[in-house]
């Protein structure tokens, strides 16, 4: 099929078709982005999903200027790209990963040839355990965002602590934690909700 990428076996959907197919079945939602954060080691873009004012889903992405050279230029571009392409992901547009053909391309091209192998591995990996964890991580996204600490622990409990770790990816290696929420997940309030609830490892 015509803008995807098969790598290791597993069908990637670049963010072009994400789009193409996103415009074709929902004409009345709008895609917006906003940049986060732009200095001269990062960017951070925050793309949204909405309909009639409503928000539906968000992505974001962090593309670090150094990682590649094609960053060195475009590392705004890369990153809009991805944080749309994860925003649709979450709306449930994304097939069967949450990474996007670009994202993975992405991946590889920062590597040389062994890395390379280990970090697109560690990235399939990572869409492995977000596809078991999916609602969890819903879950855990939305309370972060109301702080609501307890409901965090309890949904981060569900999760074994093998995918824990797996899922614990950089969000500018295609992790689903974006940077606050992956501080936000060792705060001081965090963790005095899980030892509410008695979860002290993973």
């Amino acid at each position: 099929m015509s803008g995807t990428v098969k790598i290791h076996g597993k069908e990637y959907k670049t963010v072009a078709l994400r789009v193409q197919e996103f415009r074709e079945k929902h004409s009345d939602f709008t895609i917006q982005t906003e940049l986060v954060e732009a200095n001269d080691t990062l960017v951070i873009v925050k793309a949204t999903i909405a309909v009639a004012g409503q928000v539906i889903s968000t992505g974001y992405a962090e593309e670090v200027r150094s990682a590649s050279k094609i960053n060195r230029t475009s590392a705004l571009e890369n990153a809009e790209t991805s944080a749309v392409g994860r925003a649709l992901a979450f709306f449930g547009m994304g097939g069967s990963e949450i990474a996007s053909a670009d994202e993975v391309a992405n991946a590889i091209s920062q590597q040389n040839s062994q890395p390379a192998i280990e970090e697109t591995n560690r990235l399939i990996a990572h869409n492995e355990a977000w596809r078991n964890n999916s609602s969890s991580i819903y879950f855990i996204k939305e309370h972060i965002e109301l702080k609501s600490w307890e409901a965090v622990a309890e949904a981060w409990a569900e999760i074994s602590n093998e995918d824990k770790a797996t899922l614990w990816l950089a969000p500018s290696k295609g992790g689903v934690f974006t940077t606050a929420e992956r501080a936000a997940l060792k705060s001081d309030e965090f963790n005095a909700a899980r030892k509410v609830m008695g979860e002290n490892d993973g």
